[in-house]
């Protein structure tokens, strides 16, 4: 036994799933991609969600990826992520040049990280990478969480107040590396934006091309 796989038995062993984890973890993916309610229509041109966050199926297995570091999870949302990914860069090459793409996790803080063991969206990229590393170059420590913050799903309700809770909390550790590149930022849920725009806002200003922002459920 892998010792990865050890970590799977232990963490189910102490946390053990729910009778609808296991049931929806043993989909297949095209199975389990119908029983999951696709994102209300996003005024935004550069964002991208799969899902809706309302759908309890959908919810369910975002928990689990975010609050257990499910990896059997992770590798259902990739697959379909790769998917919905083809498809955007096959068009947004033709028509804005989008090549070459680097794929960016959001990242967390150092206490959030020491709190939950893992970031669920590095989780989510290397599942990716995993499944298909053709499609984009993956950088996992170039977007840093330099001030923890409080949680975006728990307090702050208000856009303002999610926005003035985030401010000046990313940054680029080296810019050079990005600088006139194509970015696609990954997260796994989005509410009002408000993450997403902090992230957006460091990587412009490092000087990036244009950036595509993706995300599991709104």
């Amino acid at each position: 036994m892998s010792l990865k796989t050890f970590g799977e038995y232990f963490l189910d062993f102490i946390f053990p799933k729910s009778e609808t984890v296991f049931d929806l973890e043993s989909l297949p993916v095209g199975e389990l991609l119908n029983k999951l309610s696709p994102a209300r229509e996003i005024e935004n041109e550069r964002l991208v969600v799969l899902f809706d966050y309302k759908d309890e199926n959908v919810r369910t297995l975002v928990w689990e990826l975010k609050y257990k570091g499910n990896r059997k999870v992770a590798n259902k949302f990739a697959q379909m992520l790769i998917d919905v990914l083809q498809a955007e860069l096959a068009e947004r090459v033709l028509f804005e040049k989008f090549v070459e793409p680097i794929l960016i996790p959001m990242p967390i803080s150092n206490q959030r990280r020491r709190e939950r063991g893992w970031n669920q969206t590095e989780i989510l990229a290397e599942e990716i990478m995993r499944l298909d590393n053709s499609l984009f170059k993956y950088e996992p420590n170039i977007l840093i969480k330099d001030l923890h913050t409080d949680s975006q799903a728990r307090t702050h309700a208000t856009k303002r107040e999610r926005l003035e809770n985030l401010a000046r909390s990313m940054s680029v550790r080296d810019p050079e590396q990005i600088r006139g590149r194509n970015i696609i930022l990954l997260d796994d849920v989005t509410t009002t934006g408000s993450t997403f725009a902090e992230a957006t806002r460091a990587l412009k200003e490092s000087g990036i091309r244009k950036i595509l922002c993706v995300a599991l459920a709104h």
